[in-house]
């Protein structure tokens, strides 16, 4: 007999509502400025910018893979509850959410502005919106909200046994 089809009580209503609606619309403005506002897409931990063919290459590039992530958060995790698939999807943003924060470590590092009373608020609303998105997807994975028995898993411990 099969398992019985994930409901969407499965995932948490926070959760449901962050990563179908908030996220996606995060990605959707992110690649709108990577494919037409270069100029400020930089100017996030770069002062001045001055924004070349390979900066438009890299944005663009980006800028796909954000409606990527879009895409996959509004449509795949609206298709289905099942909590082992958001736990990949939210996986997979994560690495992206790191990504940045390394490479804008790196380039504030090489500004001597690591300080962030040196930070201005193009820096600031950068950081703080890929955060808050990095610290959701965190609290997510590390299963809070979900109660003692997470969908997906057995009461006996997760393990899955033989069946008679």
């Amino acid at each position: 007999m099969p398992p019985p089809t994930p409901t969407a009580s499965a995932i948490p209503l926070f959760f449901r509502l962050f990563f179908t609606y908030v996220d996606p619309l995060i990605c959707l403005w992110g690649a709108y400025m990577d494919f037409f506002l270069p100029r400020l897409v930089l100017s996030s931990h770069i002062p001045l910018p001055t924004p070349d063919i390979g900066h438009s290459m890299i944005l663009k590039q980006r800028g796909g893979g954000m409606l990527n992530f879009g895409i996959i958060s509004a449509v795949l995790l609206r298709y289905t509850y099942d909590v082992k698939i958001w736990n990949i999807v939210q996986v997979a943003n994560l690495i992206v959410d790191l990504a940045y924060f390394w490479a804008v470590y790196e380039a504030l590092s090489v500004q001597g502005r690591l300080d962030v009373g040196t930070w201005r608020k193009e820096d600031w609303g950068s950081v703080v919106i890929t955060g808050t998105a990095g610290i959701v997807r965190m609290v997510f994975l590390a299963g809070v909200g979900f109660g003692k028995v997470r969908s997906g898993t057995r009461k006996n411990g997760g393990k899955r046994g033989k069946r008679a």
